[in-house]
């Protein structure tokens, strides 16, 4: 009697057991919230700052340098032409055109648009860490009018270039520089209507072995008219007893005793002043500390054409060392 007791208590104590194990097993839903963590340590990432460096090498060719601490994609952005004063031209009808290492086809183009800045047209190129190009540039002004460039004739036009490294994923990182090149601007001597020569002018010539010329030549006076000069402006005034109403005036210069060329067109006939600076009077030859004479008088247009007698000579220094105008009488 006493073994069927023993079997029915083993029995409910592994029962128990079993329920037990039931009762504290967590069920599928409440393992799949169960997480274990463990910290890890990232370094810290950097990404360094773009650079470049520009170094102008000979009169129209660049040095780029990438001194950023990875490689990025360089190229133009834009371009101005300024005067040799600094103001900003509106070249219409100019082009340029940048050469990767200074060989082969451009990689970029630009062309004058009547703007102060002109976009340049032309994708980025890479430049690796480190690493250096050469870039050079040339600058056409053959389409832009003539009269346009005048007042500049026999100088130099400052071409700056915008440049701009870029990371090579293009957003995180961007450096610019600019870079100047000097464009001389030569002109053929401005050539009057058919028929019509500019006033005082032999059309055979002077003789390059004759005597220098005294004064001015038959038809010129011999004085000049009213001249006030300040700083790096002249005022020039004159009179007109002329017979016939003047439409417009042309502004006249030359090298004393040397050919004509027309400057610009003064407009209002009825105005009998003009401005002249120190553009206007072309620096010596022999270097800016030296001077030299130019000689400059206006010419009257009227319903009948040109009058053949100029009202008025004046004869400047050219501004030297000082880069201001003298007017006739002045101390140069």
């Amino acid at each position: 009697m006493t073994q069927p007791r023993h079997t029915v208590l083993f029995l409910l104590g592994v029962l128990a057991l079993l329920a037990g194990v039931v009762l504290t097993t967590p069920g599928t839903a409440t393992r799949a919230a169960w997480r274990t963590a463990e910290q890890v340590a990232v370094p810290a990432s950097t990404t360094g700052r773009a650079g470049l460096e520009v170094a102008a090498d000979g009169d129209r060719a660049a040095v780029l340098t990438n001194t950023s601490g990875f490689g990025v994609r360089a190229r133009p952005v834009d371009v101005s032409v300024l005067a040799p004063d600094g103001t900003a031209l509106a070249l219409a009808g100019a082009s340029f055109a940048w050469q990767d290492g200074c060989a082969g086809p451009a990689a970029w183009t630009a062309r004058g648009a009547g703007s102060p800045v002109t976009a340049v047209a032309g994708e980025p190129v890479p430049l690796p860490r480190g690493a250096t190009a050469r870039l050079c540039l040339e600058v056409s002004l053959a389409e832009v009018p003539a009269e346009t460039l005048r007042p500049w004739d026999g100088r130099s036009l400052r071409v700056v270039t915008r440049l701009e490294a870029l990371s090579l994923d293009g957003v995180s990182q961007r450096a610019e520089r600019t870079w100047e090149a000097a464009v001389p601007v030569e002109l053929p001597a401005a050539e009057p209507p058919a028929g019509q020569e500019p006033p005082g002018e032999d059309p055979g010539g002077q003789d390059p072995g004759g005597p220098e010329p005294a004064g001015p030549p038959a038809g010129e006076p011999a004085a000049p008219a009213g001249c006030t000069a300040a700083g790096k402006d002249a005022l020039v005034a004159w009179t007109w007893q002329g017979p016939d109403e003047v439409l417009e005036w042309e502004l006249l210069r030359r090298p004393q005793a040397g050919a004509w060329e027309t400057l610009r067109a003064l407009g209002d006939g009825s105005v009998r002043q003009a401005l002249l600076t120190v553009d206007d009077i072309p620096a010596a030859e022999r270097g800016p500390g030296r001077q030299s004479l130019w000689e400059f008088t206006v010419r009257p247009r009227t319903a009948a054409g040109p009058a053949a007698d100029p009202p008025a000579l004046w004869t400047l220094h050219s501004p030297g060392n000082s880069h201001k105008i003298a007017c006739p009488g002045d101390p140069a």
